[in-house]
C-alpha cells in the first residue's frame, strides 16, 4: 500500500504535456530518508522521481518546489485528489514541487520519451538505486563517451552518446572558470583513445590552451610552430572575393569593387590552366579556389594609378616606362612625371583613387604578421604567373587526413582584425572539401568529423555576417546530413547567434552566473528543462546539466579532470607570489623583440 512505502512522496495535482505538478505529503521528511539502508534527499532541484502507471514507470526530473502562501482548505483543494482513508493523513496540499517527464521503463527496460501521461491523483515515488540501475542500465554503453560521473548517484558514470553528440551537434556554456576548458580536454582526451583509432576531430583553439592535450595523439598547427609542431598556412586565394578584398584593400566603390573582380576572375582562369586537373574557364569565378597571383594584381592596379599620358596624332596615349618595376618586390613602375597645367605629359584622366588602398594592400602584403596568407609556405605561394607548387588537397589532407585523430588548429596568433575570415577561410576549406568528396572515402559520410570551436561568441556573434559566421550557420543547419558535426564553446550564450545554439540537440551547461546567458540557455534547453537553469549559478566548478541528444536522462553531471595540466589552467597565484622569485627586468626587452619579430619564445 502506497501509505507504507517509504518512497512516497505525493500525489499528481495537475499535468500539462511533460510538466507535472505533485502535491507532497503533510508528514514528507524535509532532511534524509533511509531505504534499505541507504539515505535519500527529497525534493532536491534535479532529483528524480518515478510515477506508476500500471505496467509502466514514467520517470521525471525535479525542477521547482515550494510552498503555497495560505494552506488550501481540504474541500476546495484535496478533493480533487482520490482519498483514501489510509494515506488521507499523509497529504497536506500546499506543499508541492514540479517535475518534467523524460522517460519510461516497461519490463525492467527504459526508454526515452513517454508514451502515456500520469493523471490527477497518481501516485510519485523518489527513485531508488534500484530505479536508477534501470534508468542509467545503458552507461557505460557501445559508442559512449565517457566525462565524468552522475553527481547524485555514487559511481554511475555519465556518459554521452558519440552518434548523437557528433550528428546533432553540442553547445558547452559556462562562467569563466567553470570548468569549459576541462571538459572539452577530457572529451578530446577520450576521442583520442585507442578506442577511437579512425577519429576525425578539428579544433578551432583561439588561447593556445589545448596543444598540451592528448599528446601523442594530436598534430598542433600554429603560425610561428614550436618543436614537434605544424605551421599554419591559409593560401588567400581561397578566400571568396568579398573577404579578400576587404582583408587585402578595405572599402571600396562599386565601380572599383567591379572593376577588380573581373581583373581577378581574369588572373584566376588564366592560371586555372596550370593546375594539375583544370576547371572549365566558364566555371571560374573570382570567388574559386583558384591560385593567382596578389602581387600582380597590386601590381596592375598601382601602374593603372602612375601612369602619364602624351598627344600623338591627336590622342592621348601611355608614356613609356622609365624605369621598370617588380611586381614580386612590389616595385612600382616609373612614369615621366606629369607636367603642371596643360603641358605634357598628362595626369592620369581617369584614375581609380584607390593609392590609399593600394597603400594598405602594400603593408599587408609585407608586414610579417600577415605571412601566413600572403606567403603561405610549402609551395602554395603563387608566382606572378599563379602557379603554385602545392593545392588545397594536400592543406586539407595535412589537417584532417594525417594517421591523428586530433587536429589543433592554434589561431592565437592570428591578427585580431582578420582571425574571423581567416577561421572562416579554414573552415570552409575542409567543409566544402568534405562536400563534395561525395562517397568518397575520405567524406564525411564516410568518415564524419567533429568541430569544436572555442570561444565561439568570437566567432558567431548575433547579428554577424562574416564568412565564419556563415560557414558555422551552414554546418549547423545541414553539416548533420554529410557528416559534420559541430560544438560552440562559449561563456557568453547571451552574445551567441540564436540560430546556432537552436540547433544544438545537445546542451552541456556548467555554472552561469550572469542573467542575460541563463535565460538564452533555458530557451534552448529540450524537453521542458528550461527550468533547471536556476541550478546553473550554484553548480561547482566541474559540474554541469547534461540535457539533450547525447544525454539520454537529463543528468548533473562531475566531471572528471583532464590528464593534461595545461587545459585551462590557470595560474597559482598564491603560490608565485608567495614563493617563486622575481624575474630579471631584461626579460621585458626580450618580450618587446618578441612582439616585434612576431614570435614567441
Amino acid at each position: 500500500m502506497a501509505s507504507s512505502d517509504p518512497t512516497y512522496v505525493g500525489q499528481v495535482a495537475s499535468v500539462a504535456g511533460g510538466v507535472v505538478r505533485v502535491r507532497l505529503r503533510r508528514d514528507l521528511p524535509t532532511t534524509l530518508v533511509l531505504v534499505e539502508g541507504e539515505s535519500y534527499r527529497v525534493g532536491q532541484i534535479g532529483g528524480f522521481f518515478r510515477v506508476p502507471v500500471g505496467y509502466t514507470q514514467l520517470y521525471a526530473v525535479c525542477s521547482q518546489v515550494g510552498a503555497d502562501a495560505v494552506p488550501p482548505s481540504t474541500a476546495a483543494e484535496l478533493a480533487v485528489l482520490e482519498r483514501d482513508p489510509a494515506k488521507d493523513e499523509g497529504l497536506a496540499g500546499y506543499r508541492w514541487m514540479t517535475i518534467v517527464l523524460f522517460g519510461e521503463s516497461t519490463g525492467g527496460r527504459f526508454e526515452r520519451g513517454v508514451g502515456q501521461y500520469p493523471t490527477v491523483g497518481d501516485e510519485v515515488h523518489f527513485v531508488t538505486s534500484g530505479d536508477l540501475s534501470i534508468i542509467y542500465g545503458r552507461a557505460p554503453f557501445a559508442g559512449g563517451l565517457t566525462v565524468g560521473n552522475v553527481a547524485s548517484t555514487s559511481g554511475i558514470p555519465a556518459s554521452l552518446d558519440l552518434d548523437r553528440f557528433v550528428s546533432r551537434h553540442c553547445a558547452i556554456v559556462g562562467s569563466t572558470g567553470a570548468g569549459k576548458s576541462n571538459l572539452v580536454s577530457v572529451i578530446l582526451e577520450a576521442l583520442a583513445s585507442a578506442e577511437y583509432p579512425s577519429a576525425r576531430v578539428l579544433v578551432i583553439d583561439p588561447h593556445g590552451e589545448y596543444a598540451g592535450v592528448a599528446s601523442g595523439r594530436s598534430t598542433v598547427f600554429r603560425v610561428t610552430p614550436g618543436e614537434g609542431e605544424q605551421p599554419l598556412v591559409v593560401p588567400f586565394w581561397a578566400l571568396p572575393f568579398d573577404e579578400l578584398l576587404s582583408i587585402t584593400f578595405g572599402g571600396m566603390s562599386p565601380t572599383n569593387e567591379a572593376a577588380i573582380r573581373d581583373m581577378v576572375q581574369d588572373m584566376k582562369r588564366a592560371a586555372a590552366v596550370h593546375l594539375e586537373n583544370p576547371p572549365q574557364a566558364a566555371a571560374v569565378t573570382a570567388d574559386s579556389p583558384v591560385p593567382f597571383s596578389m602581387r600582380q594584381l597590386w601590381f596592375d592596379l598601382d601602374d593603372f594609378e602612375r601612369r602619364t599620358f602624351r598627344t600623338v596624332g591627336g590622342q592621348r596615349v601611355p608614356t613609356q616606362v622609365e624605369q621598370a618595376g617588380d611586381p614580386q618586390a612590389l616595385i612600382s613602375n616609373v612614369y615621366p612625371i606629369h607636367a603642371p597645367g596643360a603641358k605634357e605629359p598628362f595626369k592620369n584622366p581617369s584614375p581609380r583613387g584607390i593609392s590609399k588602398q593600394l597603400e594598405l594592400a602594400r603593408s599587408r602584403l609585407t608586414d610579417a604578421r600577415y605571412a601566413f596568407l600572403f606567403e603561405p609556405k610549402g609551395g602554395y605561394a603563387p608566382d606572378v604567373a599563379g602557379n603554385v607548387d602545392a593545392d588545397i588537397d594536400g592543406l586539407v589532407a595535412s589537417w584532417v587526413g594525417h594517421d591523428k585523430p586530433i587536429t589543433i588548429l592554434d589561431v592565437s596568433e592570428l591578427p585580431s582584425d582578420v582571425a574571423s575570415d581567416v577561421v572562416g577561410l579554414l573552415l570552409r576549406i575542409v567543409y566544402d572539401t568534405l562536400f563534395w568528396a561525395g562517397s568518397l572515402e575520405i567524406s564525411g559520410k564516410a568518415q564524419p568529423l567533429l568541430i569544436i570551436v572555442d570561444e565561439a561568441h568570437r566567432f558567431l556573434p548575433e547579428g554577424g555576417d562574416s564568412s565564419c559566421h556563415r560557414i558555422l550557420t551552414r554546418v549547423a543547419k545541414e553539416g548533420r546530413k554529410y557528416g559534420v558535426g559541430l560544438t560552440v564553446v562559449t561563456q557568453r550564450p547571451s552574445e551567441i547567434d540564436v540560430t546556432v545554439l537552436s540547433q544544438c540537440g545537445t546542451m552541456i551547461a556548467l555554472r552561469t552566473t550572469n542573467p542575460g546567458d541563463r535565460s538564452r540557455v533555458a530557451a534552448a534547453f529540450p524537453d521542458d528543462l528550461g527550468g533547471l537553469v536556476d541550478l546553473l549559478p550554484s553548480l561547482r566548478t566541474g559540474e554541469g546539466l547534461f540535457v539533450g541528444e547525447a544525454m539520454f536522462v537529463p543528468s548533473r553531471v562531475r566531471v572528471r579532470l583532464t590528464q593534461s595540466p595545461e587545459g585551462g589552467a590557470e595560474p597559482k597565484v598564491s603560490t608565485q607570489w608567495e614563493t617563486d622569485p622575481r624575474p630579471d627586468a631584461q626579460f621585458y626587452g626580450q618580450a618587446l623583440r618578441n612582439w616585434r619579430q612576431q614570435v614567441k619564445e
